[in-house]
């Protein structure tokens, strides 16, 4: 095995993993306030001291750092205009002046720890991939809030949706951060980090999106931040090449990027359709359990335009329903439907109102909904 340079340090942060998973059932508000800011500011006096011994050469390229910053104010400008598509709720975080003062302190002093060390430890192990993904998974341990993983322990379906919506992009964004690292130092994972850190800690309100969205869209983002500046990288060290090889290369990527920048739009809601998966067999045989129905979102005056027969997708009970209107109530200017699956033998008990209804059926995708089905019967066992 190779030589593991700063091993010490990585030995420190460990331990340190090991200390927070003891202190979950301890005073939390103490860790977050002080013991974690304490612990990351000693961390980078310790390297601060020890990089008069230690020269590390950083990429001093400029071009690389003006494309990260043009991405943060892309990204943050996209993150805000999600809340005009689900709404806006209001920031937990205090702005008064002082508050700021202290939350800046709480959040960004932990976050320029981890980039330096990050940066430290990878520059100098460049060439050791096991102590690159070693640092990486550490990286990600040490962000964990294993205070919340212990509340959330005994509830299976909160614990998914913690794990979706901050684990797995835990994961993905540390894997760019180390790539990022390597290839330009740390002020390109560390500009993408307080552009966003920021944001949350000074915005009065905030994007209200669910667990599903804050996931996909954020290992999306990652995914999309990767490709364009592996694309960049590579392009840079490309020795001169044919025509036609250059061509498929701008085009694959050009491919890339555009795949995710419409699945990121999809999910977020911004087109005019959306899908979700099917649950039961209640409407067999025009669609069953495990197919993905597709459909159209409508405003209120096209919802009152919806005739017998249609088949309309509605929420109630936090759970979203694909049945057909068998008939239309109007009483005193309001309009409710009576909806009944194609199956069943009888109507659903309530009426539907149009502030429910989501959308109109349009065509669904036989058995692709099945994962999703397997995941929410497991949540909801």
């Amino acid at each position: 095995m190779k030589y593991i340079r700063n091993k010490g340090l990585l030995i420190i942060i460990f331990a340190y993993i090991f200390i927070t998973i003891a202190l979950i059932n301890k005073n939390n508000i103490i860790y977050t306030n002080v013991v974690n800011p304490m612990f990351w500011g000693c961390i980078l006096i310790y390297i601060k001291l020890y990089m008069k011994k230690c020269y590390i050469k950083f990429n001093k390229n400029r071009r690389y750092f003006i494309y990260m910053v043009v991405i943060s104010c892309i990204h943050v400008i996209l993150y805000f205009y999600v809340g005009f598509i689900f709404g806006f709720l209001k920031n937990p975080y205090n702005h008064s002046i002082l508050a700021v003062i202290k939350n800046t302190i709480i959040q960004i002093i932990p976050v320029i720890g981890i980039e330096i060390t990050r940066c430290v430890i990878a520059t100098r192990n460049k060439d050791n991939k096991g102590i690159l993904i070693l640092l990486t998974i550490i990286l990600i341990l040490v962000e964990i809030s294993y205070n919340t993983l212990a509340n959330l322990s005994s509830n299976k379906k909160e614990l998914f949706e913690y794990i979706c919506s901050n684990i797995l992009p835990f994961i993905a964004y540390s894997i760019l951060y180390t790539y990022l690292t390597l290839k330009g130092s740390y002020s390109l994972s560390l500009t993408f980090r307080l552009f966003n850190k920021f944001v949350i800690l000074l915005l009065p309100i905030l994007p209200d999106i669910n667990w599903f969205i804050t996931g996909s869209t954020c290992i999306l983002s990652a995914t999309l931040i990767y490709v364009i500046f592996k694309y960049k990288f590579t392009k840079e060290k490309q020795d001169i090449r044919k025509t036609k090889d250059n061509l498929i290369t701008k085009i694959s990527y050009l491919l890339t990027i555009s795949i995710s920048l419409l699945l990121i739009l999809f999910m977020l809601g911004a087109f005019k359709y959306e899908a979700i998966a099917i649950v039961s067999n209640s409407m067999s045989p025009t669609f069953n359990r495990g197919d993905v129905v597709i459909f159209k979102k409508m405003n209120n005056e096209e919802l009152k335009e919806i005739s017998k027969n249609s088949i309309i997708i509605y929420r109630i009970e936090e759970q979203n329903i694909a049945h057909r209107i068998i008939d239309i109530k109007q009483e005193r200017g309001i309009v409710e439907y009576r909806t009944k699956g194609d199956r069943n033998n009888v109507a659903d008990k309530k009426f539907v109102q149009i502030k429910q209804i989501k959308g109109l059926y349009v065509f669904h995708i036989k058995y692709i909904g099945f994962p999703s089905v397997w995941l929410y019967e497991f949540l909801n066992s």
